[in-house]
């Protein structure tokens, strides 16, 4: 930890031993991305400001006032993010050398009654299924180029099953075009942090709107992007700027099923992953092939939209006589 590094510098050290003492609180500095320690950081000074406000002390912090706490997050905040903020308080101690009171047996039998109250159920957004895809890739005009790009945004995240930041990261760079189809180099991504880096194989459609190697070319050609970043910005004027941010991705998306009538509240950018995830299960297709595309480390993170996908099979309610 961080704190014991810092603890164990000593003036009688070899430089040798500076230096890698150094080198490894980068790497400590590394361990997470950005984004996790940036949440980390802001869940740490939420609890420290409620027990400042409160009168607790909050490092180290008694299992009654986390039991507090925890409690006070319940009337407002969903189990996956209380969850959350309990690593970032449990991390915050251990990096301190205290002991973490999440793991006392009051905070735990607090927590499991917690989740039994308000439920653990995650309200994602909705699969965007292959058939709605058809029905936004027919309206979207492809004689502005707009149109083209988000023709090729939709198709491409859709297939790959790429998640918002993985698509604005992608580079002309990163792809690969071959007799069979289109090859994604991705990079570090939200499941691959250490950067070990994943190839994801885009074939040839049968349908000419759909298929993600057209939708990429065409886009490519009428941008003229030879280099850099893949997807970008376009002004009212129809000129290309800088790369498109993930939060671009999700008004895409919003805007693309509000134009067929979809509700586009029901939405995001998460709808062309868990789109073809569901499409994929309900075309029969075995979990270790979605898994490869969608490089999810774990099966049960992907039951979710399998279960989903296949309610209707092998229902008792159907062929009964209703």
């Amino acid at each position: 930890m961080y704190s014991e590094l810092k603890n164990q510098e000593d003036h009688s050290l070899s430089i040798e031993i500076l230096e890698l003492q150094e080198e490894a609180k980068n790497h400590l500095a590394n361990s997470k991305a950005e984004n996790t320690k940036r949440a980390y950081r802001n869940d740490w000074t939420q609890f420290s400001d409620w027990c400042k406000k409160n009168g607790f002390q909050y490092l180290p912090a008694n299992p009654e006032t986390l039991v507090y706490y925890i409690t006070f997050l319940g009337k407002s905040f969903k189990a996956s993010s209380i969850k959350r903020k309990m690593t970032a308080i449990s991390q915050r101690h251990e990096t301190a050398g205290y002991l973490s009171p999440t793991k006392t047996a009051l905070v735990k039998g607090v927590w499991d009654g917690i989740q039994r109250s308000i439920g653990i159920k995650e309200e994602g957004k909705e699969a965007l299924w292959l058939d709605e895809l058809r029905q936004i890739i027919q309206v979207i005009p492809q004689d502005k180029i707009i149109g083209v790009r988000n023709r090729a945004l939709l198709v491409i995240g859709w297939s790959g099953a790429l998640r918002r930041s993985e698509l604005v990261s992608l580079n002309v760079e990163d792809i690969s075009i071959t007799r069979d189809g289109v090859i994604l180099h991705l990079g570090k991504s939200k499941t691959d942090q250490k950067g070990e880096g994943h190839d994801i194989a885009l074939p040839y459609g049968s349908n000419p709107l759909t298929c993600p190697v057209r939708s990429l070319e065409d886009w490519l050609a009428t941008s003229d992007i030879t280099d850099g970043s893949v997807f970008r910005r376009i002004d009212r004027h129809g000129n290309i700027m800088g790369r498109l941010t993930p939060q671009s991705v999700r008004l895409v998306v919003r805007h693309c099923c509000e134009s067929v009538g979809l509700d586009p509240e029901r939405y995001g950018a998460h709808s062309l992953r868990s789109g073809f995830c569901s499409t994929a299960a309900k075309a029969g297709k075995a979990e270790h092939q979605i898994m490869k595309q969608t490089r999810h480390k774990r099966s049960d993170s992907l039951q979710r939209y399998i279960k989903k996908a296949n309610l209707f099979d092998d229902n008792a309610a159907s062929g009964i006589g209703l």
